[in-house]
This record gives C-alpha cells, structure tokens and sequence, in this order.
C-alpha cells in the first residue's frame, strides 16, 4: 500500500506541474503519513490557503489508493511539514484564547476552521478543566467557541 500511496501521489504532483519534489510514505497506528518535500517556492502552491489545496490533494491521494479495497486506509498529506507547523499554530491560539476567555469571563468565537483544525483545537483544550469549548452554526458558517466553564454554569 506504501508504494501505490507514493505512485499515485509522484502521478498527481507531476500532473500538477511539480518536477522537482520527495515523497516519503510512513504508517503509524491509525494511519498513512505521505511527506512531500518540494522547493519552498512550489509549497505555497501546493498547501493552499489554510492547507485547502493540501487537503484536496489528500483527498484524492485517499480515494485513488483505496478504490475497491475492503478496509479503507486513513492517509495525510503533509507538505515541507506545514500540517505539524498548522497544529503547533492552532494549539498555540486555543490556549491563548482560552486564557483570554478565562480572563474576561466572556466567550471567545474562533474564526473560520475546519472540521480538522477544529478538532484540534477541542482535543487541545479538553485537558483544561477551566475551559470548555463546543462548535456551532453549520456549514462555511459554523464556528468555534471557547468559554469558560462558569460561563456555563451560569447559562445551565
């Protein structure tokens, strides 16, 4: 599987005009992990913004290697590293506004994330008993928000 997930990720960067790049594939647990290495000039192109592109490309990755197989196999995409940079960001923020809704007392909305990074940011703060955090809205619409657990008791 290690090799078809390499194959088809060298395929989908070649055909996005990527020539000079690594692909290295590992598995974890759980998991697939594809690093892509390519010049710092090319990953702007290839992470997109917010990692939409990267995301995309992971999408596809996935779907390719696992046509017609019985089990599915999870697999990351992560280009020059940017989706462990992304987590180090997103857990940064989250305990940074956690502090700063345990400081006022008021709810902190997060901006836009996606189901992923927000994930993170609520596996980040479960472990803080002075914090609770929930998502609401839907859709492009649907946010993160980050309260402190007096706030909701006071709401109950």
């Amino acid at each position: 599987m290690n090799k078809k997930i390499k194959t088809v990720l060298e395929e989908l960067l070649k055909l996005m005009g990527i020539a000079d790049f690594s692909v290295e594939v590992s598995q974890s647990d759980e998991e697939k992990m594809a690093a892509v290495t390519v010049p710092q000039e090319e990953s702007g192109i290839l992470i997109g913004y917010h990692g939409e592109t990267q995301s995309a490309l992971q999408y596809l990755t996935a779907q390719i290697v696992n046509k017609g197989q019985e089990k599915w196999e999870r697999i990351i995409v992560n280009i020059n590293g940017y989706r462990d940079q992304r987590e180090a960001q997103l857990k940064q923020m989250a305990n940074n506004a956690a502090d700063r809704a345990k400081a006022t007392g008021n709810e902190i909305e997060m901006p836009f994330l996606t189901p992923a990074e927000r994930r993170i940011i609520h596996m980040e703060l479960s472990v803080r008993p002075d914090i609770s955090s929930f998502s609401e809205g839907d859709g492009r619409d649907r946010r993160l928000v980050i309260a402190p657990k007096a706030a909701d008791q006071d709401q109950a």
